[in-house]
């Protein structure tokens, strides 16, 4: 059951980043154990009055070692249903789950879970699924509430917000793969270009970077270039928006990104 599964966790996890064993668990469909092992918790969690929902790093666990199947097994993603499952578990779960900052971590888990298995489809024939709607409304929520402007105009730095300080560590790394994957996503989906400029992602993220001096980091720099290049090619409106800050920003951190410059058609 779920807790025997608890402690094979780790090993779990292990084996799934490599490509022997990983193979092996594919013939034992650990990823559909996986999956049902976070539905089971999730009951659980779902269950509890608000402070009763302490942080469980299974969870965690069990996310990553789903992540390294998305990541490294697309084909298996895109065929076994347990994936499907899993997409629908998230957009359920995600828009509650943002709610509670002492569940950070794992939130950070479920979008990058989220927004790999996003990328791996096919754009909607018809209208987008619904579910699908609901998890990147959650998830461009979510990554948009990391970094805030600095207090005070013009110099300061992008600042980790007040409700990431205390896990920046541990969902850092998560945080700008989620980045990562959003930029991949916007070219498989160009229908999520219309959710990032409606949620006021796209919005909060150049006035942020117009405003403040410097990001956290190099990586942080690069990861939100690569998304803000990625959604001016697929959305000429967003391209023109984009230009005009740029032309009038002349010390702010987005001054600095030389490919969004060359993106918007600037020198």
């Amino acid at each position: 059951g779920g807790e025997a599964l608890r402690y094979l966790l780790p090993a779990l996890c292990h084996l799934s980043a490599e490509e022997g064993p990983r193979k092996v668990l594919l013939t034992l469909d650990a990823p559909a154990l996986l999956v049902d092992f976070l539905l089971q918790t999730w009951t659980s969690l779902k269950g509890r009055k608000d402070g009763a929902s302490s942080r469980d790093p299974s969870r965690e666990t069990a996310c990553s070692a789903l992540l390294n199947f998305t990541v490294t097994e697309p084909e298996s993603v895109r065929k076994d249903p347990c994936y499907r499952t899993l997409e629908v578990h998230l957009s359920e779960a995600l828009p509650v789950l943002v709610n509670k900052p002492h569940l950070l971590v794992l939130v950070a888990n479920y979008v990058t879970l989220g927004l790999m298995i996003g990328r791996l489809k096919s754009p909607p024939s018809g209208s987008v699924e619904a579910d699908q709607k609901r998890f990147f409304t959650a998830a461009l929520r979510f990554l948009r509430g990391a970094l805030e402007s600095g207090s005070g105009s013009g110099s300061c730095p992008v600042q980790v917000s007040v409700s990431w300080k205390d896990s920046w560590d541990e969902a850092a790394e998560l945080w700008r793969l989620s980045l990562q994957v959003l930029g991949g996503c916007i070219r498989t989906q160009p229908w999520v270009v219309g959710l990032i400029r409606e949620e006021g992602w796209l919005q909060h993220t150049i006035s942020m970077l117009a405003q403040c001096s410097a990001l956290p980091d190099q990586n942080t720099q690069e990861v939100l270039e690569e998304v803000l290049c990625a959604v001016v090619e697929q959305c000429s409106v967003s391209q023109q928006e984009i230009r005009e800050v740029m032309r009038r920003d002349h010390g702010g951190a987005l001054s600095r990104m030389r490919s969004l410059k060359e993106s918007v058609g600037l020198k």
